[in-house]
């Protein structure tokens, strides 16, 4: 990404055994945090979940997001690599998935 860098990354591990590994904080160009993006443990990998809030119909609706592929692989990876150095053991074993990739790939394939 051109102008927006990750400048400082805060990780806290969520150990109660469920999907959730923790939460994030990041600081984009020391000039904006981004608060609670969700590490989550999927059944294809670990994905990064927005921070988000309850609509009035219960949906849910993102209130930060990128709105590239480039940015959310930049963001997921920064996160995840965060995690991994400070919490080497929560992260074992852990792939990254990439929905987009997968979406490309099974198009290719039809």
């Amino acid at each position: 990404m051109e102008h927006v860098r990750i400048t400082r990354i805060q990780v806290f591990p969520q150990t109660d055994g469920r999907n959730t590994l923790g939460y994030a904080h990041v600081t984009l160009s020391d000039a904006f945090v981004v608060k609670n993006l969700r590490l989550v443990k999927g059944r294809k990998g670990v994905f990064l979940g927005m921070p988000s809030f309850r609509l009035r119909n219960g949906e849910y609706a993102d209130v930060f997001f990128p709105v590239s592929r480039e940015a959310r692989s930049l963001l997921t990876e920064a996160v995840v690599n965060a995690f991994r150095q400070e919490h080497p053991d929560l992260m074992e074993g852990m792939e990254i998935y990439d929905a987009d990739a997968e979406a490309a790939a099974a198009l290719q394939t039809a």
